[in-house]
């Protein structure tokens, strides 16, 4: 790792005229085909209909000791799998590391027989792990939620990797367009900062003095406690009338009155606490069917202050709904652990327990088991998806460390179902367990529902696969850009840099790499391949903030040229804000269509506050074969993979550095190479090079040695700090080295 003051000045000089001429420059890709720029919105399109092929069941399955540690070095043959209680042979059977390339592959082949992986197939990029936070803020108090959002802060602090996709969700649905995996911090910390107490208003008709919680209504409609709680509201309502207290006729017409009172009064407020949790059921399974996109084994964790799992024989059919929900969570590979956000709590009254009391005791009676109760479907979720529930503590951040730890390795078991056809849908119980180790703790989803499944609205309108009308480009691209998830049959990639021009406005560069080998040539392989391009620039709140359209001809590669890729670059001026860039490519002779997706922060340079350009990495200065009169032109690495025999280049520029009273800046900066959050390389502190001829922009460059590291996936990261001002601003990015 060296500083580059002399090389670093060379080179910036194209990086520095960069900044001046980016509203109008055209940059160039390998083959020399020049930028076009264009403007055309693009509406987004719903997710697709989720298919699930039944040929082969998986599941992932957790192993740990008593201590929670998890138990390597199993094979298939210490496996016991029945399925309704009916051994089944195991079909498929393999160790997976959480976030692996691996993981990645068996995810594609779902229902299918699981293919052997070799070396030689191996990539050395690490995807990271799946993470969801299901916030349920149907059901979930402010100091719960005060302390929900602590965990996630400290989550995205002190554990999120830098290659982990996380998504945080709420019931509610108030985060909004942020509601999508990601992992960009700033991105994630907003949609943090979206979440906020609602209201929960469950009531009845307001008979008598006494406050009949959902519990208790349950107790009176399903005459749990012999009608001894009935029978004090009952008491409570009586005394609210004053009319012919001492006619007997009189009293036994109001007690019976009031005994059908109260029975409404309890249903209704069953039929309303039924209604939120059945409003919450239906976002989290919305939340699971489209994480099932997602590759590999996924991670939920539920938050709630709890609900009942039933809501009596005349509310809402709570507990069918959860079996649906456990079944779409074994369908998308997601593993739920419960949280119960209240906390260290019991049974016994205190003073902030808005419960109700009797004279003689009867209600508190009746109360012992309530919290319990609102625990039930938390550990349910927990239990029969393969997770765990956490209750009774206050510190939960701390259990969600060790589940990230133990959920690190699973084993993957797959069997065939049974081939008799069933009318309609039903739930099969599974069950695993290791031959001649009662001691050890298996973790696997508890059944799923075997069978045919429901038809969507969306799916009864579509057509067996070979049927479907074709759709013009124009349709696909659309439906690529509406997409939530990546699509790669014509392999794509999203880079996103901005910089600050003199003219003070911050432009973003989309840059797009198209796989050249991907591309059809003609019959004979020898005629140029048209690719139709399309952009789309979202805000945080989803709305199109601007959008491009392109058609570029490609060459067909020369025999034994590698393929270096097409490059598309398209410079937007854009207002400061969180966006979401998607972009779309197709073939035009194949109709094959690819995607990418990618975040970014633009900051606010008006604060005045220490702040970077992105990281300008692995830029080549290029020739301009076709017009020499615009000089040397500047493309940056897309895909950020280096050979090992190479140096890695990097480049920045520096905004609002504070300046001492003769207006010199007092900067230093520090280069740190990650892998996996460890140290791999480091640099020692040194002055930022002042010289430019812009001190609202100071650049500063810096080449690495790559021979010493292994081939892997990396994350650069540049701390610059100003001395005068006492404030330091970091940015990361991230590398695979070949």
């Amino acid at each position: 790792m060296r500083s580059t003051n002399r090389l670093a000045m060379r080179l910036l000089r194209p990086f520095l005229c960069l900044t001046v001429l980016l509203n109008g420059i055209s940059i160039f890709a390998p083959g020399g085909a020049p930028v076009v720029n264009a403007q055309q919105p693009s509406k987004p399109q719903q997710d697709d209909v989720l298919r699930i092929n039944t040929d082969l069941v998986q599941t992932a399955i957790t192993v740990v000791d008593k201590n929670g540690r998890f138990v390597d070095g199993l094979d298939s043959s210490q496996f016991e799998l029945t399925v309704d209680g009916k051994p089944r042979p195991i079909s498929f059977f393999e160790r997976v590391t959480a976030g692996s390339s691996r993981e990645e592959q068996l995810a594609t082949r779902n229902g299918t027989d699981l293919p052997v992986i070799t070396a030689a197939t191996a990539s050395p990029t690490v995807r990271g792990r799946t993470i969801v936070f299901f916030i349920d803020d149907l059901h979930l108090s402010p100091d719960s939620m005060h302390r929900t959002r602590d965990m996630l802060r400290r989550f995205l602090e002190k554990e999120m990797g830098s290659r982990d996709s996380i998504a945080i969700a709420s019931a509610s649905g108030q985060i909004g367009f942020l509601q999508q995996f990601t992992n960009n911090r700033e991105v994630l910390n907003a949609a943090i900062q979206r979440l906020s107490p609602l209201p929960y208003d469950v009531h009845g008709y307001g008979i008598g003095s006494s406050v009949m919680t959902e519990y208790l209504a349950l107790d009176i409609d399903t005459h749990k406690s012999d009608e001894k709680v009935l029978q004090v509201f009952v008491e409570d309502c009586m005394k609210q009338t004053q009319t012919f207290k001492r006619a007997a006729f009189a009293i036994a017409a109001i007690h019976a009155t009031c005994e059908t009172e109260v029975k409404n009064n309890a249903r209704a407020i069953l039929m309303q606490a039924g209604t939120v949790t059945q409003n919450m059921y239906a976002s989290l399974e919305s939340l699971l069917k489209s994480s099932a996109r997602a590759p590999g084994r996924k991670l939920a964790f539920f938050v709630s202050d709890g609900f009942l799992m039933d809501a009596g024989p005349h509310g809402p059919g709570l507990r069918d709904k959860l079996d649906r929900i456990v079944d779409e969570a074994r369908r998308a590979g997601v593993v739920i652990y419960t949280i119960h956000a209240k906390g260290l709590v019991t049974d016994f009254p205190d003073a902030s327990t808005k419960t109700p009391s009797d004279g003689r005791e009867r209600l508190d009676m009746a109360m012992v088991g309530e919290v319990a109760a609102t625990q039930d479907a938390l550990h349910a979720l927990a239990d029969e998806t393969g997770g765990r529930a956490l209750r009774n503590q206050n510190y939960f951040d701390r259990w969600v460390e060790k589940v990230l730890d133990e959920t690190s390795n699973y084993y993957l078991v797959a069997w065939r179902p049974d081939k008799e056809e069933e009318r309609l849908p039903k739930f099969r119980h599974v069950k695993v367990t290791i031959t001649g180790h009662p001691e050890l703790t298996v973790r696997a989803p508890r059944g799923y529902v075997d069978g045919p499944q429901p038809v969507t609205e969306t799916a009864a309108n579509e057509r067996p696969a070979g049927k479907k009308p074709a759709q013009t480009p124009e349709a696909d691209l659309r439906d690529a850009l509406g997409d939530y998830y990546a699509r790669n049959t014509l392999p794509t990639l999203l880079s996103l840099t901005y910089l600050n021009t003199p003219k003070n406005e911050t432009v973003l560069t989309s840059s797009m790499q198209i796989s050249s080998r991907g591309l059809t040539y003609g019959e004979d392989g020898k005629q140029p391949a048209t690719i139709k391009l399309a952009g789309v620039i979202l805000t945080d709140k989803g709305k199109i903030a601007s959008s491009f359209k392109n058609q570029l001809n490609v060459n067909p590669l020369d025999a034994g040229k590698s393929d270096a890729g097409i490059i598309y670059n398209q410079h937007t001026p854009m207002a400061p804000g969180i966006y979401q860039v998607r972009v779309a490519a197709q073939d035009e002779k194949s109709g094959r269509v690819g995607s990418a997706m990618q975040w970014v922060v633009i900051p606010d340079l008006a604060k005045r506050e220490l702040t970077l350009s992105s990281v300008l990495l692995g830029g080549q200065v290029l020739e301009n074969a076709r017009n020499k009169d615009t000089g040397p032109q500047i493309q940056l690495s897309v895909d950020h993979r280096f050979s090992r025999l190479a140096h890695l280049g990097y480049w920045m520029f520096i905004y609002n550095a504070k300046r001492d009273q003769t207006g010199a800046p007092n900067l230093t900066v520090q280069t740190e190479v990650l892998r996996d959050g460890r140290v791999m390389l480091v640099s020692p502190q040194r002055k930022v090079n002042q010289g430019g001829s812009d001190p609202e922009r100071i650049p500063f460059g810096e080449e690495l040695a790559l021979q010493t590291l292994a081939p892997g996936s990396y994350d650069l990261r540049v701390t610059i700090t100003d001395s005068i001002a006492g404030t330091s601003f970091t940015q990361t990015i991230d590398f695979v080295v070949l």
